[in-house]
């Protein structure tokens, strides 16, 4: 029997801690909704004795809106000497966080009392939705649906510099920007997820989902044959790859020196041209 399948025969305690955005930041990780290891900070002793899985709900903007933002297990809790309590435990922030309203939610809140400090939630319904919620939301998440979010979020946040900049960094993950000058074959094995590593001549701190612009620049007929076998691309001739156009977006991830790792290609539907001149490497094309 797995773990989820272990879980799913033992009764787990539920928890829920509350989180201010306007007092107290944005709980985005870097990379966003990649981090693992989680925890909140409360003065509520009775965390103390909790054992289970921990809602974080966070509130946003005004009027205020709620998202269910993430949730872990708890392994340990730990005192400052101020007296505020942490829990620490692994699980995930959702990829992207939910929304929650309605009338249910709306009771669901006055029975936490507004979410006034940490509390058990057992005895409530609603505890069953955000455990659904929050399993159905795992990271990685689609990324279409990632863009749209961050992008209310930043109307919600005002005209808060320090927030605005956070959540615009996490858009660079998943919104192209710049654009990575790379010849054919090596392109379409990049679109393909063939190619998951580029070789370059040192590191970058670029980090995020790029566009892949097919250079125009070719190699020796020989070459370009030797790589398309390389690749096992037998459905299209090397001649009849796109050049001089941007065929899609990757996510470049790591960097080990000059090793550039590569993941979660996205073909693009229609080719387009640059606008602004490319580049032998980085560029912006709009």
């Amino acid at each position: 029997m797995d773990q989820s399948s272990r879980r799913g025969c033992i009764k787990m305690n539920f928890y829920v801690q509350y989180h201010n955005v306007q007092n107290e930041g944005l709980p985005i990780s870097n990379p966003p909704f990649g981090e693992t290891r989680l925890s909140i900070h409360t003065r509520r002793s009775n965390v103390q004795e909790a054992d289970g899985r921990v809602f974080l709900i966070v509130g946003v903007g005004r009027p205020r809106r709620f998202f269910l933002w993430e949730s872990f297990d708890i392994e340990e809790v730990t005192t400052r000497r101020d007296v505020v309590f942490r829990a620490i435990g692994t699980g995930w922030q959702l990829a992207p966080p939910i929304e929650l309203k309605g009338k249910q939610f709306d009771e669901f809140k006055e029975a936490c009392a507004r979410f006034v400090g940490f509390r058990c939630i057992n005895g409530l319904p609603y505890s069953r939705k955000l455990a659904k919620l929050v399993e159905e939301n795992r990271p990685p998440g689609e990324p279409n649906k990632i863009v749209t979010w961050l992008k209310e979020l930043l109307k919600l946040v005002g005209d808060d510099s320090q927030k605005l900049a956070v959540i615009r960094h996490s858009l660079g993950f998943y919104e192209a920007q710049r654009a990575l000058s790379i010849r054919q074959p090596h392109a379409e094995a990049i679109m393909r997820e063939i190619k998951r590593i580029e070789y370059r001549s040192g590191p970058t701190k670029v980090r995020g989902r790029i566009f892949i612009y097919a250079s125009k620049g070719r190699y020796s007929e020989q070459d370009e044959s030797k790589w398309m076998k390389k690749y096992r691309i037998t459905d299209i001739n090397c001649d009849d790859l796109p050049r001089g156009m941007l065929i899609g977006t990757v996510e470049l991830f790591d960097c080990d020196g000059g090793q550039w790792h590569l993941r979660r290609p996205e073909r693009a539907s229609k080719l387009v041209p640059p606008i602004n001149q490319p580049q032998p490497i980085w560029f912006y094309p709009f």
